[in-house]
């Protein structure tokens, strides 16, 4: 039986902290574009494009659309279609282990790699089925919508893609509730907090919620 879930009050800036600390994780690991924003709704192309060129990427022409409306200005295109070698930074944050279709996020990966300039990064966030998050969560919870992969896993998967990592860590425990204990006071939280607010990625593979990678094509 799953801990009692709680009722918490909407948090937006929650939700802001994690689009400020994936800008800042760019800066500090891969700086200033041309960035390539992959599978987002347009709110943190908008962002990075405040840094430099910015273009995004989206399955349909409805996700287009609204991406577009979301980020004015900034090229929307299906990853198919982006030029080999045209970015020195992609940012990829969700956009992989939402299915179960091993072969998709493989075929992503392999199109990040070329898309990305010879020395250029690859700042992404996946699931960690194996971190502490998941293991607070329960286990039919933490399944629920992923790929089911773990840290291990992801990293077999960007080396079979020919893409070596600079830097791995974990998001820490970053949204919750876990349990009874509401998000806002439960102490295990504050590692996640530190990490957003130092724009930095310190905390170890395993301790949160999702796996964080900043990947190299080499050159």
């Amino acid at each position: 039986m799953h801990a009692e879930q709680v009722t918490e009050p909407v948090d937006r800036e929650r939700d802001r902290a994690p689009l400020r600390w994936y800008v800042r994780l760019v800066l500090r690991y891969a700086g200033r574009g041309p960035y390539l924003e992959a599978a987002g709704d347009g709110r943190l192309l908008r962002r990075l494009a405040e840094y430099g060129p910015a273009s995004g990427v989206a399955s349909s022409p409805a996700i287009a659309a609204r991406v577009r409306a979301e980020a004015p200005g900034c090229p929307v295109l299906p990853l198919a279609e982006v030029p080999s070698g045209s970015f020195r930074c992609l940012v990829a944050i969700n956009a992989l282990g939402r299915t179960d279709d091993p072969e998709r996020d493989r075929s992503d990966v392999r199109e990040w790699r070329r898309v990305l300039v010879p020395g250029g990064r690859a700042v992404v966030l996946v699931p960690d089925a194996a971190g502490r998050g998941a293991r607070l969560a329960g286990e039919v919870e933490a399944d629920a919508g992923s790929s089911g992969r773990s840290h291990a896993d992801w990293l077999r998967l960007f080396a079979d893609a020919g893409l070596s990592v600079h830097r791995e860590g974990s998001d820490g425990l970053s949204r919750g509730p876990y349990g009874r204990i509401p998000t806002w006071l439960d102490p295990r939280t504050l590692p996640a907090r530190v990490q957003q607010r130092f724009g930095s990625l310190f905390l170890n593979p395993g301790e949160g919620e999702n796996s964080v990678f900043v990947l190299e094509r080499p050159g």
